[in-house]
């Protein structure tokens, strides 16, 4: 009964992956299909070793980044070219 319960799952989730990747567009297919399984696995790995995940850590350096001016933005030239 075990084997075919875990069967069926195996066969929802080939089908569903298919799916995905034929609606995806183009270029994108494979992250279409294995978008979920990646989350599933990142999400196992956060709860498994108590870190951020890739996702998570990504966003706040994003926020990080626009909160913070870069260097070249307080250069103090001016930003154009000498005129001189």
């Amino acid at each position: 009964m075990t084997g075919i319960l875990a069967a069926l799952f195996a066969a929802a989730l080939v089908v569903g992956m298919t799916v995905r990747a034929v609606r995806a567009p183009r270029g994108q297919r494979a992250r279409a299909a294995f978008g979920p399984l990646m989350g599933a696995g990142e999400t196992y790995q956060e709860l498994h070793t108590g870190q951020r995940g890739l996702h998570d850590s990504m966003i706040e350096a994003i926020a990080e980044q626009e909160q913070r001016p870069s260097r070249t933005d307080a250069d103090g030239d001016g930003g154009g070219t000498p005129t001189g």
